[in-house]
């Protein structure tokens, strides 16, 4: 992903209460979009379950931010997809789909 298309993180007056309530709100947000997506791609076939596990993780791996040094930076993507890899993981099971080795 070049800088231009890079998506671009900068939030202030952020707090660990807040991040914490945005992580529950966009996990469930996620969590329902995954839910409606496999609606559409009726059938056993995890191929659209895996293209999409890709694309997001590629995404995040790709995301810039600024004001943090590159410390908090690096933990705090790696934690964000952690996060993300967990949701997939948990939604993989409930889509009846083979668990992830």
């Amino acid at each position: 992903m070049d800088e231009k298309n890079s998506p671009i993180v900068c939030i202030s007056g952020v707090d660990e209460r807040k991040l914490g309530a945005a992580l529950i709100a966009v996990q469930s947000a996620f969590s329902v979009a995954i839910a409606e997506l496999s609606k559409l791609h009726k059938g056993n076939n995890p191929q659209w379950f895996e293209d999409l596990e890709e694309v997001v993780i590629a995404n995040a791996k790709g995301t810039v931010t600024e004001g943090i040094s590159l410390d908090v930076e690096v933990e705090s993507l790696k934690f964000g997809i952690d996060v993300l890899r967990a949701i997939l993981d948990v939604s993989r099971v409930e889509l009846g789909f083979a668990a992830k080795e």
